[in-house]
């Protein structure tokens, strides 16, 4: 039987987390929707937390953390504002699939910069995954790579890439033509500039107005192959691929909970024909079953960051990873609309953030 409970250091970095989630993140939830980021001030005191810098101390980073270390963070940050959290793993998943799936040369290249005390706040990475007619799983990637000689010949398009726009670097996940599931699977790194990529940034989008993003449509774009991070196929970017769906499950998770926890003091605050509206079986049961829900979805979720920390077979871990990242997204949006409808007419007011919460989590899909 797994034990997940946490460990004392474990334990230690959730306390960050979640203090930061309360104080910084939840209070500059609706301003970073209109500003469309995050505050530079934010990004820098997360930077010198190490909460950003999860990388090998040989590269200047804070040390590699394990996966449930990840899910616990990400959870937290989550359950502080989503828009904010998905801004900041958007930009992580760039570099840490260099991390894992990279060279050493590519890793002091492309990792080190966001490792650098006075400059490291400024960076940005992106991880380019899901595409137009898919969702976040490995087995609907389409966009393809072609031998062609000496270079590769690139095809396909991508969607809602977090900081796809301006960042470095652009890792895009690919498959080599004429495979399927996991295997073929690469993840490219884009130069700044080269032709045949078009970059449109997201505009007027449902939700994560705070985590800017861009659509990607490549158009035979020559790559050379040293621009692959490892082998196609690799277990590195399979891993890459795996934590990508533990972070986005761990912070659907976190919207959960902040779902539940606001509206479940709503509703005891609330008097309706002269007693709180918990006190009604109509509301009691959304709730008991949201956080029936939730824990169900994390058990789930801790399981699977456990399979990546024991690494197992890359197929194993991506079978349970996106299973976890499935069933929390699925809960996030029911228990987000929940949420608005406990609260009734206000919960539609952006004086109370759950109707941001229940845009942020439907544009998680």
């Amino acid at each position: 039987m797994i034990d997940f409970s946490p460990t004392v250091e474990q334990e230690e970095i959730r306390q960050l987390a979640r203090s930061l989630a309360s104080d910084r993140l939840r209070p500059e939830g609706h301003s970073a929707e209109r500003r469309g980021d995050i505050s530079v001030e934010l990004m820098q005191m997360l930077t010198q937390t190490g909460l950003t810098t999860p990388f090998s101390e040989d590269l200047g980073g804070s040390g590699p953390l394990d996966a449930i270390t990840y899910a616990l963070i990400a959870e937290e940050l989550g359950f502080g504002d989503g828009g904010l959290a998905m801004n900041i793993f958007g930009s992580m998943l760039g570099p840490l699939a260099v991390a894992l799936a990279g060279n050493e040369r590519q890793q002091e290249q492309l990792v080190y910069p966001f490792c650098d005390v006075q400059e490291g706040y400024k960076e940005r990475g992106s991880l380019a995954f899901a595409e137009r007619t898919g969702g976040y799983t490995v087995a609907e990637i389409n966009t393809t790579l072609r031998r062609d000689g000496d270079y590769y010949i690139m095809n396909g398009t991508k969607r809602d890439v977090i900081h796809g726009a301006h960042s470095h670097p652009r890792v895009v996940l690919a498959r080599l033509a004429d495979t399927t599931g996991s295997e073929g699977v690469c993840a490219v790194v884009m130069p700044a500039q080269i032709e045949g990529l078009q970059i449109t940034p997201d505009a007027q989008k449902l939700g994560l107005l705070a985590a800017p993003s861009a659509a990607y449509t490549l158009n035979d774009v020559v790559v050379a192959p040293d621009a692959l991070l490892g082998e196609p196929g690799n277990a590195g970017v399979l891993r890459v691929a795996s934590l990508s769906a533990l972070l986005r499950a761990a912070v659907t998770c976190g919207m959960v909970r902040a779902s539940l926890e606001y509206s479940g003091h709503y509703a005891e605050e609330r008097i309706a024909f002269g007693r709180p509206i918990v006190s009604y079986q109509g509301i009691a049961f959304l709730l008991a079953e949201m956080a029936m829900k939730l824990d169900a979805a994390r058990l789930l979720l801790w399981h699977a960051a456990a399979q990546w920390d024991r690494v197992l077979a890359p197929e194993t871990l991506l079978r349970d990873a996106e299973a976890a990242q499935y069933q929390a997204v699925k809960l996030a949006k029911s228990a987000t609309i929940d949420a608005v409808q406990i609260m009734g007419g206000a919960g539609f007011m952006q004086d109370h953030p759950v109707e941001m919460w229940m845009r942020n989590a439907a544009a998680m899909e």
